[in-house]
């Protein structure tokens, strides 16, 4: 009975327990909330012509359950302004990844859609020439 008992408990641990975050279906029924998903980038201002800024999108449905499987998209009307599409398709976590870079110095607009539907946060990125300012 013991050594039953204590297989069952093994298999529940391994199989049924996670302490990593799940998307809360991988349903696409779930709708996009747009007032619950959101963007960052870190770090706001780099230098132009190497330096790299990350930018992380989090899309979530009404209830602030992650969505997988969504098509992430970065928009900016400066041409100047690269992204590059680390992970454009969210995750189990509902993470999508972009890394964005400049040779120009500026201020960049940078517009955020999950599935061809814009998030109302958008973000401004800075790219300067690195020189210290007194």
């Amino acid at each position: 009975i013991f050594l039953l008992t204590l297989g069952i408990l093994v298999y529940y641990v391994r199989f049924q327990t996670s302490i990593t975050p799940k998307a809360s279906s991988y349903n696409t029924a779930r709708s996009i909330s747009i007032t619950n998903s959101y963007v960052f980038a870190s770090p706001v201002r780099a230098s132009a012509g190497g330096d790299l800024i990350r930018v992380t999108v989090f899309i979530l449905d009404s209830e602030g359950n992650a969505l997988f499987d969504q098509k992430v998209t970065l928009k900016a009307e400066n041409t100047n302004l690269v992204i590059k599409d680390i992970q454009s398709l969210t995750d189990e976590t509902g993470k999508a990844i972009f890394d964005l870079s400049s040779d120009v110095t500026g201020s960049f607009a940078v517009d955020t859609y999950a599935n061809n539907i814009q998030l109302p946060q958008s973000l401004k990125v800075i790219f300067d020439s690195g020189a210290v300012l007194n």
